[in-house]
């Protein structure tokens, strides 16, 4: 009886062993799951963006990557376009610089320390198609502002001030993507067409 109790144990334990096998235990070779997604950047029809690093005219360290990273987010979502990193393999080239940022005081405490402050982001950019012309984006579409409170602890300050940044990068990117769009497929044309 105890031999065939072992028996059973035995064959119980191979074919846990041969599932385990088979199903892979979840687990995915991840370098294989890349090349496809790199694949469909280049698929057809899909319009190929670079951005070329911006230059940082602000004070504020790795705002160009923060820029950088969220229209790299926005330019993806888009199902139109796909983010290369080559600008000479691009049909849009995004290039430009992140002016001085606009830091003011809004509100002030009854010991004459500000409370609040609003901060204003501007670029300057341009998209060079891969035929060579060149487009200026609306200065006035590429700037915004937003409020951060102020705090005793300076890291806190700076905490609420690096996220008002990235909210803004966030909005100002999807501008840019909102454009991106215009300049493949300009409305003046397809009203134009309509018209005729």
């Amino acid at each position: 009886m105890g031999r065939i109790d072992r028996t059973h144990t035995v064959a119980a334990v191979v074919l846990i062993v041969q599932l385990l096998v088979v199903s892979g235990c979840g687990y995915r070779n991840m370098l294989s799951a890349a090349t496809p997604a790199e694949s469909d950047t280049d698929g057809p029809g899909r319009v190929r963006v670079a951005v070329i690093a911006l230059r940082n005219d602000s004070p504020e360290p790795w705002l160009d990557r923060i820029l950088t990273d969220a229209m790299r987010r926005e330019i993806d979502a888009r199902g139109d376009f796909g983010f290369v990193n080559d600008p000479n393999r691009a049909d849009l080239v995004i290039r430009g610089r992140i002016r001085p940022l606009e830091v003011v005081s809004k509100s002030f405490s009854r010991f004459v320390a500000a409370l609040e402050y609003s901060l204003t982001l501007r670029l300057d950019l341009e998209v060079v198609r891969a035929k060579g012309d060149i487009v200026r984006l609306d200065p006035s579409m590429l700037s915004e502002t937003d409020v951060y409170l102020a705090s005793a602890d300076i890291e806190i300050t700076r905490t609420n001030r690096l996220e008002v940044l990235r909210r803004l990068s966030d909005l100002l990117a999807a501008r840019v993507a909102d454009s991106l769009e215009l300049i493949e497929s300009p409305i003046a044309e397809s009203g134009a067409k309509g018209d005729g």
